[in-house]
């Protein structure tokens, strides 16, 4: 009998690692954090191309200090992301009209993404001011929808998994000389698992991101 799947095992296995790396933290913060994400999803599909989409995101997380260096800091977020995207047909397929020959044929499109975000981020302080951090990702996906060539949106989260595992690594800098707390950050976020659950027009398809955005830190 199967206990876990595989989604619940990477969720796991990230809750895991926070228990673990938390369970020696010297120092407790916490805060908000938002800014904007740069997103794409990628098509194995040889015939797609593929533009990112602006998103959003916003959160909160917790950051547990280990030793003056190193850090582990959980996070939950909601962030929204897609993809643009136009499928050129592999046969140079073109549409006739009247006798002549029109444009190459060719379809677009737009993806839209709703996702809540646990990453779970080792932070390194390089100095006092930088920090670099990488860590596990899992991805619990909220709602896909899609648009072909301007028409309706449809919602097509039925051939998507609930969820996805992935990656994260990114720097910041600490901005305690404007506002005590205030941090600024880049990161990017890519999945290692696909997003599809079965055979869909694009082939595999994985997320992937770059955030930029601030936080800001409360003391215990």
């Amino acid at each position: 009998m199967k206990l876990l799947s595989t989604n619940q095992k990477s969720l796991f296995t990230i809750l895991l690692f926070s228990v673990m790396t938390t369970s020696y933290a010297q120092e407790f913060t916490f805060g908000p954090k938002a800014g904007i994400n740069i997103a794409n999803i990628s098509f194995s599909g040889s015939d797609y191309s593929t533009k990112s989409l602006l998103g959003v995101y916003i959160g909160a997380f917790g950051n547990y200090e280990i030793n003056e260096k190193t850090s582990v800091q959980p996070e939950v977020l909601f962030m929204t992301g897609g993809t643009k995207w136009t499928y050129d047909f592999s046969d140079g397929g073109v549409i006739v009209t009247e006798g002549r020959a029109a444009a190459p044929l060719s379809v677009s499109g737009k993806i839209k993404t709703n996702y809540i975000s646990i990453p779970v981020l080792l932070q390194y302080k390089i100095t006092d001011e930088i920090y670099a951090e990488a860590g596990p990702q899992y991805n619990l996906l909220l709602s896909i929808k899609q648009t072909i060539n301007g028409g309706s949106e449809e919602d097509i989260k039925e051939y998507y998994k609930s969820g996805t595992f992935g990656i994260s690594v990114g720097a910041g800098y600490d901005l305690d000389a404007l506002v005590a707390g205030l941090r600024a950050n880049i990161r990017y976020s890519r999945d290692l698992s696909d997003m599809q659950k079965e055979e869909v027009g694009g082939g595999k398809l994985k997320s992937s991101m770059i955030q930029i955005g601030v936080s800001y830190s409360f003391s215990k």
